[in-house]
């Protein structure tokens, strides 16, 4: 059974530690803050001082990080992943970031004789502790079989989808249609309420339409009961919004509908709402 270390244990990250230590796999974890470890030590997780002394545990090395400059700092930083890295090594990154990004680090990986996949995942925290996500992965599809046992520790769904880079590139698609729905969703709840539509009858006209989401299912009791409690922080969603512009522009595609979702979620941002789950976006146009 191979060994596992996992980089960055927030709101994703810990439920995933608990899920990889559950299917038996020797864990190692760390995170800048130290108390955020401290659930997965009592589950049997050992706890590393640095990503390096991690890395150096560990078969497979995994980040779960917030941005792009995060893992950065994990990989090249003073007690760096990269210097830990070599033949046998399988290097994950899970978070969210660009294509080109991705592909950049892949490319320092692969020269320390390691692999490397880009495994970002579509679920929030929720479907992470039920070890329910889906889980794209960029790379080699011989290294995905070699951590498929690992992947599918966290992951009910997993899909190979090219070469690095392009797991990363689908993920920001998916998260295009995370903002463009929760903003129509909140549009949608405040105008039937405007014109004094019950919302259980929303509900359940909506959830016997052709819009009818899983992904509505969540967010509308939150919207309507004002529990933003974070499952995904609206700040990290705009970051993904911010990427999706930047990768959007690489690629040529024009995308105003976009433009005018992540200016609106920018906007709460701006005004408090960073830190709340992003369904919080109801709220603040409601103060609009």
């Amino acid at each position: 059974m191979k060994s596992v270390a996992l980089i960055g244990t927030g709101l994703m990250g810990k439920p995933m530690g608990i899920n990889i230590l559950g299917k038996g796999f020797p864990l190692t974890v760390y995170n800048r803050t130290v108390s955020k470890t401290t659930e997965l030590a009592g589950a049997g997780a050992r706890v590393a001082g640095s990503p390096l002394e991690a890395a150096r545990s560990a078969d497979v090395i995994i980040t779960m990080v917030s941005n792009i400059e995060a893992v950065d700092s994990l990989l090249k930083g003073k007690e760096g992943i990269l210097a830990a890295l070599g033949m046998g090594k399988i290097f994950i990154d899970m978070s969210t970031i660009t294509p080109e990004a991705s592909k950049s680090f892949a490319a320092l990986v692969k020269a320390t004789g390691a692999e490397m996949l880009d495994a970002p995942v579509s679920g929030s925290t929720n479907v992470a502790e039920k070890g329910e996500l889906t889980i794209m992965v960029g790379g080699d599809p011989r290294v995905l079989d070699e951590v498929r046992e690992v992947l599918q520790a966290v992951g009910k769904f997993i899909f190979h989808v090219g070469d690095n880079g392009s797991a990363v590139a689908l993920k920001l698609v998916l998260n295009h249609f995370v903002g463009g729905m929760t903003a129509l969703l909140a549009e949608g709840l405040m105008l039937a309420d405007k014109l004094g539509i019950d919302y259980s009858v929303f509900s359940n006209v909506l959830n016997s339409s052709v819009v009818k989401s899983p992904m509505y299912d969540i967010k509308s009791p939150k919207m309507i009961t004002g529990d933003y409690a974070p499952q995904f922080p609206l700040r990290l969603l705009v970051k993904d919004l911010n990427y999706i512009s930047r990768t959007a522009a690489a690629a040529g595609a024009r995308m105003p509908v976009h433009e005018i979702v992540r200016n609106l979620f920018s906007a709460a941002g701006e005004n408090g709402y960073g830190e709340k789950d992003f369904s919080a976006i109801y709220e603040f146009l409601g103060k609009e």
